[in-house]
């Protein structure tokens, strides 16, 4: 099977972990060989993603979800500011979108423009796609007074978005540029904070288990 190859291994990671394995599934699907959707994966880990997002710990995934927060407050700072106010934090619907490359949450078909666009410009895209379902459902959340309200509209959302063209037009035209180099800034600039995250958990974790013995 594909997630039992070596070259996935060395990534850290395997298919129950992370998301990934829905990516997988929907490349076995589509692609004329195992051997080819493979190798497509392997791309994905090796060329187009940010490491460290399918470790144990998912550092590189808590990383984007700092990124696309900052990002959601420039691009969409009315919404960023009213979910703010419910306390609503957006990883609670985003990590899955960067953990499944969006395969989890938006047709097939809506998903696999995107992935065509992923390959070609980079993780990037990722971004562009995440703020502009927000921005689509901009005035709907706005009017939103519980947390579970926002979850089921951009469930919602994301289950009925048939319509590829739309979904990147608002993408990259309303949501304007972002360079690789502005992301990857940001990315560094996060970092730091991630992992002393991780290693304050860490601690904690271990503290609770020495007492417990």
């Amino acid at each position: 099977m594909i997630y039992h190859e070596p070259s996935l291994v060395t990534h850290g990671w395997t298919p129950q972990r992370g998301g990934l394995n829905y990516v997988a599934a929907l490349l076995l699907l589509v692609m004329k060989t195992e051997e080819d959707a493979f190798w497509m994966l392997a791309v994905l880990l090796e060329n187009v993603l940010v490491n460290d997002c399918y470790t144990n710990n998912l550092s590189g995934c808590h990383v984007e979800q700092r990124v696309f927060k900052d990002l959601l407050v420039k691009k969409c700072p009315r919404i960023a500011t009213h979910l703010e106010a419910l306390e609503f934090d957006v990883s609670l619907v985003a990590t899955e979108w960067f953990l499944c490359l969006f395969s989890k949450s938006l047709p097939s078909e809506t998903t696999l423009r995107v992935w065509d666009v992923l390959f070609y410009e980079g993780a990037t895209v990722l971004f562009h796609v995440a703020l502009a379902i927000f921005k689509m459902k901009e005035e709907e959340l706005l009017m939103t007074r519980q947390v579970g309200d926002v979850i089921n509209i951009l469930q919602r959302t994301t289950h009925h978005l048939f319509d590829p063209d739309e979904l990147l037009t608002v993408a990259f035209d309303k949501i304007g540029s972002m360079t690789t180099t502005t992301i990857s800034k940001q990315r560094k600039k996060q970092e730091p904070a991630v992992m002393a995250e991780l290693d304050q958990r860490l601690r904690r974790l271990n503290s609770m288990n020495m007492d417990e013995k």
